[in-house]
């Protein structure tokens, strides 16, 4: 099944072609960094995910919704060219069962970092040597599955770039970065949505 007849079963055909266009253009922006062989490129793309819906079936780890595990496979669907070699997740199973269909298409066993609850600052640091320990393997793209809390906070380590706060229920973003070997090459950054479209949002919500 393509990408666009999936997304026209979930999120309608005009829905569909935007965000089928979208990723289009993130990953031709960073074709680069996806490999034919990802030993021959000097770059390396990042991409950063929220876990998918949550469901209501434990208040401080629980597993994905209906919704939710909807998502991770389009997730899978969305990625499956991509040549993700590395995936990082959270221990909460929020974070796993996201990455879990990508993982068991790739044969990639995830790297699962324990949330130090508590310390963000902490937390956000030991991604960026995930990240840093991934890059230097060169085995492909890297997933990375976050929080709300933290994908923002990743993105900036990252690049520099400070993205807006993300809403409790937004759930469709997905950001591509594109590192460079040196920390004083401009880092891409690529924004485009997958899956289900999220709901409309107040400004500020929080």
């Amino acid at each position: 099944m393509t990408i666009l007849r999936f997304l026209c079963q979930h999120v309608g055909a005009d829905a569909a072609r935007h965000t089928v266009a979208v990723l289009f253009i993130a990953f031709a922006v960073v074709a680069p960094a996806l490999p034919v062989s990802a030993q021959s490129s000097p770059t390396t793309t990042v991409i950063v995910v929220r876990h998918a819906e949550k469901g209501d079936d434990d208040p401080t780890d629980p597993k994905l919704s209906a919704a939710g595990s909807r998502r991770a496979e389009a997730l899978a669907v969305a990625l499956a060219d991509s040549g993700v070699g590395s995936i990082i997740t959270t221990h909460l199973k929020r974070t796993q069962m996201t990455a879990a269909p990508l993982a068991a298409r790739s044969g990639v066993k995830p790297t699962v970092l324990s949330v130090k609850r508590g310390d963000v600052t902490a937390h956000i640091a030991d991604l960026v040597a995930a990240v840093d320990a991934a890059r230097a393997r060169r085995n492909g793209a890297i997933l990375v599955v976050g929080h709300s809390n933290t994908v923002p906070l990743l993105i900036k380590a990252l690049s520099g770039v400070l993205d807006a706060h993300m809403c409790d229920s937004q759930y469709a973003h997905l950001f591509v970065l594109t590192l460079g070997v040196t920390a004083t090459e401009p880092v891409r950054l690529v924004r485009a949505t997958y899956g289900d479209a999220d709901p409309a949002t107040v400004a500020d919500c929080r």
